[in-house]
Order: C-alpha cells, then structure tokens, then sequence
C-alpha cells in the first residue's frame, strides 16, 4: 500500500509540475509581444528625441551665424546659393547652415548644400525655415516702455525658405502641417509676441533675430500599434531667438573706402 500512496502522490506531483510549466510558457508567450512594443516604443522615442535635439542645434547655430551679420547690407550683390563666399544673402546663408555638408552624399540640391546639417534632410515640399528680425526702440513716445518698432524684412516681416527655394508649389510650408492641413496664421515670433518678452526696465535699444524651424519626423521603426496613437509623421517645430546688434535702431557704421 505504501508504494502504491508514493506512486500516486508522485505522479499528481509530476502532473502538477507539468500543468505550471505549460502554465508558464502560456504566460511567456502572451508577456513577450507586449514587452517587444515597450522595448521598440522607446527606442522610437529616443530617436525622435535625438532628432529634435539636432534641430534645436542647428536653430541655435544659424541663430549665431546670423547675429554678427548685417541684414541691411545691399551693397554687394545676393544670391540664393550656399556655395558662393563672394555674395551675401543674409535670410539665404543663415538658411544655409540646415543644409548638409559639402563633401556629403546627401547634397541633393547644389544651390542648397554646404552646411552644417548632416542628419536630416530638409523636403521642400512639407519643411519649412523661418527668419524675422526685430528692431526694438528703448522709449514709446506715449508709454516710455521698450516697444517693437520694426519689422523685417518688409512687407511681411518674415522670411520662409520655401517661399524661395525651386518648389514654387508648396510656398508657406511653415502655415501648414505634415497632412497639408492649414494649422497656423503667423509663425510663432511676431511683433505681439516679442512685445511680451520685453523688459520694461531695459533703457537700451535693442535688435533679435528670430530662427524657426518646421520639420516632418518619419517615425524609423513605424510600430502598427504605436502609430495609431502618435502621428506618423509629426511635425517637430524648434526655434531660437538671439541678439542681433545690426537691427539696433541706428545706421550700421560702414568701413572707411
């Protein structure tokens, strides 16, 4: 009888230990593809993270390039070409610090190469640049407060690289979207919004200039179920704004000829 009770009790054991290991695997199979999306769900974020850092760096560099440059300056001839080091276009040239390198593959446009941008490559017909430069008068005749006396360039009082480059059938990028959706009426620097940064105990007279830059993010991995929650793609909107000494209201001092 005792070997007989043993054998039972082993065998319901053995069943049992069977039954939690099948358990287990059951358990594992259902875990593993929820773990899987977690996993590539951040390495997506992280990307795209990396993507709009580059991008606020590279607003951050055109923003320097431009602010010891002069934006009135007409007395040499401009052109719309990165290449050329003996004409100056100034809202042309600070756009050309988001074009790849010059001795990169990815240069797919000649005019529109020579940079600092080897990321990312910039569609003309969705992205977007912006430039504005404000000139900022110490005193308001009627109020005495620092107030945003000018605008530029004119009319406008901004400048959009895709109102300049070869696709003239996607001008106003900036206005709209990655589906093509009218989202926006003015960029996000204007004259109401710098009015609001003011200091009103700055007694200086002052000038900015402002970098925008709009871009439509592919998601690298494009996971079906993290897609159906993030737009693919979404738009990143970065910008800077930095101190521009040449829109001071005050002639530019000239060389001596």
């Amino acid at each position: 009888m005792a070997r007989i009770r043993a054998f039972i009790e082993s065998f319901f054991q053995s069943t049992t230990r069977e039954k939690s290991r099948g358990q287990s695997f059951v358990e594992l199979a259902l875990i593993i593809p929820i773990l899987l999306l977690i996993v590539i769900g951040v390495v997506e974020v992280s990307m795209f993270i990396g993507r709009y850092l580059d991008m606020l760096d590279l607003t951050r560099e055109a923003a320097r390039f431009a602010s010891i440059r002069d934006p009135f300056d007409t007395e040499v001839a401009a052109d719309q070409d990165c290449s050329t080091i003996n004409f100056f276009d100034f809202y042309w040239d600070t756009a050309c610090v988001f074009s790849p390198p010059g001795n990169s593959g990815m240069c797919w446009d000649p005019e529109f190469c020579n940079g600092l941008n080897p990321y990312f490559l910039l569609n003309p017909e969705t992205d977007d640049i912006v430039i504005s430069v404000y000139t900022i008068t110490a005193q308001n005749p009627s109020t005495g407060d620092p107030y945003v006396s000018n605008v530029w360039p004119a009319p406008n009082g901004y400048w959009a690289w895709s109102d300049h480059d070869n696709v003239t059938t996607s001008n106003g990028n900036w206005r709209r979207n990655c589906n093509g959706e009218t989202v926006r009426s003015a960029p996000h620097f204007t004259a109401t919004t710098i009015q609001q940064e003011l200091s009103t105990a700055s007694p200086e007279n002052k000038g900015y200039v402002a970098i925008e830059l709009y871009y439509c993010y592919e998601q690298v991995l494009n996971i079906p179920l993290f897609s159906d929650f993030v737009p693919n793609p979404i738009q990143i909107h970065v910008y800077t704004l930095m101190p521009l000494p040449a829109a001071q209201p005050t002639p530019t001092p000239k060389p001596s000829p």
